[in-house]
């Protein structure tokens, strides 16, 4: 079943370059402008998953998910105005597994990952590319990870840079709150340059501004395949994982979108929607082939 939602408030596809994808999540970022205007998003893929739960939700009938749009791959505007994306296709295929009807709140990346706009009811869920981490854990519920998601550390061909080890005097971009963030400059001690979202962050690169980039290998694996002149240098084991959110004491909510997830999971439609949106093999350490 194809779940079409509704995109309130204010890519990275598979095959798309660098500088299409961060050109792409600029122009998304102004596409809507404030009028409140919606934009219709659509799953790219039909994961078919029903499961025997029933949930009450802040609106009846209706599954109303915050994420931090743009974001690519996990949501985005495409070329038609259109939100997409892999974030996009989990939370149709819970709310289709709920029967629910999809709704999408746009929200800055603030509210989602410090739990504020969950705990204003502004959604009944967040799905974002959020990792689960100890902190975040304290203000919000999370579900069983939905996807591993480590680190990793994009560099400027010819920069020299053959590991984190060699990013000493180095100007590194990262996107602010994130766990990129904290462990270059908490772990790695290094002074940071912040951007607001991944598509500014990745146009820093392009524009020299930084030199490497540090963040999760979701973002930054694929597009060294696409640019030479990027080279993915080293994925750093982190052991991240991402997971769907809820306020802290939804347990009913979080148990059936377990449900949902442990459905997709042995029905093989997580895999499906996975393999749409990323590629199916980790890029090897150096490796600026174009990977199709």
């Amino acid at each position: 079943m194809r779940n079409t939602a509704q995109i309130h408030g204010r890519p990275w596809l598979k095959g798309l370059a660098l500088a299409s994808a961060a050109t792409l999540a600029l122009t998304a970022c102004g596409g809507n402008g404030d009028d409140g205007d919606g934009a219709d998003a659509e799953s790219e893929v039909d994961a078919d998953v029903s499961v025997d739960a029933e949930v009450q939700t802040l609106n009846e009938g209706i599954l109303q998910v915050c994420s931090d749009v743009p974001y690519p791959p996990f949501e985005y505007y495409d070329a038609d105005g259109n939100v997409v994306g892999f974030d996009i296709d989990i939370a149709s295929a819970i709310a289709d597994g709920l029967g629910l009807d999809l709704e999408i709140i746009e929200s800055s990346w603030d509210g989602l990952e410090s739990g504020v706009a969950l705990n204003a009811q502004d959604c009944d869920l967040t799905i974002s590319g959020m990792t689960i981490t100890e902190d975040r854990s304290g203000n919000m519920l999370f579900s069983d990870p939905y996807l591993d998601d480590n680190l990793g550390l994009l560099a400027t061909e010819g920069s020299g840079i053959e590991s984190v080890d060699d990013l000493e005097g180095v100007s590194v971009g990262v996107q602010a709150a994130t766990t990129g963030d904290v462990y270059a400059s908490e772990e790695l001690g290094l002074d940071v340059v912040q951007y607001e979202d991944s598509g500014l962050m990745l146009q820093g690169l392009q524009a020299g501004q930084v030199e490497a980039l540090i963040g999760n290998i979701s973002i930054l694996g694929y597009q060294a395949g696409e640019d030479p002149q990027y080279v993915f240098v080293e994925e750093i084991d982190t052991g991240e994982q991402l997971g769907i959110a809820a306020q802290l004491d939804n347990t009913e909510l979080i148990d059936a979108v377990n449900e949902v997830l442990a459905e997709l999971r042995s029905s093989g439609g997580l895999d499906e929607i996975e393999e749409a949106w990323f590629h199916s093999e980790t890029p090897e350490e150096g490796d600026t082939g174009d990977d199709s």
